[in-house]
């Protein structure tokens, strides 16, 4: 007796099988008619049921029923189903844990590349919008379904980072450069931007570790080591920027952002009263070559003519305090002093009215054209640069 219930069992649980089985079909051939409802009502019933729950050819079935709701024009079946593609791209999953000889592998693999290429078309049409939230998520999407199957996608994952960053959404982008790297893909832009992230967040120790990790694959690049600077100069370490700066200027004499970042650090040390006389005088000069250098390699360089001004204006006034505070009796030194500070007015003149030439609106640089036509009595200049501040403050 004990022998016949036991196969009595043993039928029984083949039977069920069997069933579900025909169920599975059932929802393969819902499929094919166009009848989703019924389809994804049978695919179902079919992987919660014990015997099929690891069936990797239902949970085949079952991708491709969501995978068709998530792309059906048909409103009566996109209302079968709030999210039809999550639960496509978890049942494919499931399907290639359960498919350990990968016989569904290829036909997966066709599915999850045609759904990929979908999110890729809209991160496109998104990014062309303007829309960069919204084309970082797709291309995100389009990543995260290729990674079902472990196939990297740094095409997409790069073009979400890039509309991460387009998107001002900081965490997103560090997340896809991250990745890209995770993924093998390495390039001096990947470092440079993961580092610069970093740097904004004020965290100098992650900084410099990832614009070192790339310079250690690409030691000659000079992109990588003016992140460095930037990140010392960031953190207030002036004598470092100073030295790289230096460096980037030997390896390449015609890089004009170079030569006028050294101009600003001298320009700065220059206006620093815990420095000595001496050493601001040597500041002061170095800052005038560094400019003059940016200017003789791009003339209509508006920072380089401004900031150049703008050092004889500072340096002319330093002159001017150091004559008033001079005894009343202390004439001649006084004229001398103050017949000094004029050259460096003169000295500036050249350079803001180019500056001014360059950007006609500039509040700052019209104002201290005022003030040298003033120094210098150009009463007639006095007024018609007045005319254009109005004009400027009034857009």
């Amino acid at each position: 007796m004990k022998k016949i219930a036991l196969f009595l069992v043993l039928v029984t649980s083949i039977t069920l099988a069997f069933g579900q089985k025909n169920v599975r079909q059932s929802a393969s051939n819902y499929l094919k008619d166009g009848k989703l409802d019924k389809a994804v009502e049978a695919i179902n019933q079919c992987v919660l049921d014990p015997s099929t729950a690891q069936d990797a050819k239902a949970w085949f079935i079952r991708g491709n029923v969501y995978l068709e709701i998530a792309n059906t024009k048909d409103e009566k079946f996109k209302s079968l189903d709030a999210d039809p593609l999550t639960k496509s791209l978890e049942s494919y999953k499931k399907a290639v844990e359960f498919d350990p000889k990968k016989e569904y592998y290829d036909e997966i693999f066709l599915k999850l590349n045609f759904q990929r290429n979908n999110f890729y078309n809209v991160g496109v049409d998104e990014y062309n919008k303007k829309n960069y939230k919204e084309a970082m998520l797709n291309f995100g999407k389009g990543a995260e379904v290729l990674e079902l199957l472990s196939v990297s996608d740094t095409i997409s994952i790069l073009n979400a980072a890039t509309c991460a960053s387009l998107a001002n959404d900081r965490e997103s982008t560090k997340f896809y450069y991250l990745k890209l790297l995770k993924e093998n893909y390495k390039t001096p832009a990947v470092y440079m931007s993961i580092s610069d992230i970093y740097r904004q967040e004020k965290d100098s120790v992650n900084a410099l570790k990832y614009v070192r990790m790339g310079q250690a694959i690409y030691p000659n690049d000079l992109r990588l080591f003016l992140a460095e600077t930037n990140i010392y100069l960031t953190f207030n370490n002036t004598p470092k920027a100073l030295s790289n700066l230096k460096v980037a200027l030997a390896k390449d004499s015609t890089n004009t952002s170079v030569a006028f970042a050294l101009g600003t650090i001298y320009d700065n040390i220059s206006n620093d009263s815990s420095k000595t006389i001496a050493a601001r005088q040597e500041a002061f000069e170095n800052a005038v070559v560094s400019y003059t250098s940016a200017i003789k390699m791009e003339a209509d360089y508006f920072e380089g003519n401004y900031n150049l001004g703008a050092l004889y204006v500072n340096k002319a006034a330093s002159i001017n305090d150091e004559a008033n505070k001079l005894p009343l009796d202390a004439t001649a030194q006084y004229e001398k002093l103050k017949k000094e500070a004029d050259n460096y007015l003169e000295k500036a003149l050249p350079y803001l009215e180019k500056a001014t030439e360059l950007q006609p609106g500039d509040v700052n640089t019209l104002v201290s054209l005022k003030q040298i036509y003033a120094r210098t009595n150009k009463t007639d200049k006095v007024k018609a640069v007045q005319e254009k501040i109005n004009a400027a403050q009034k857009k």
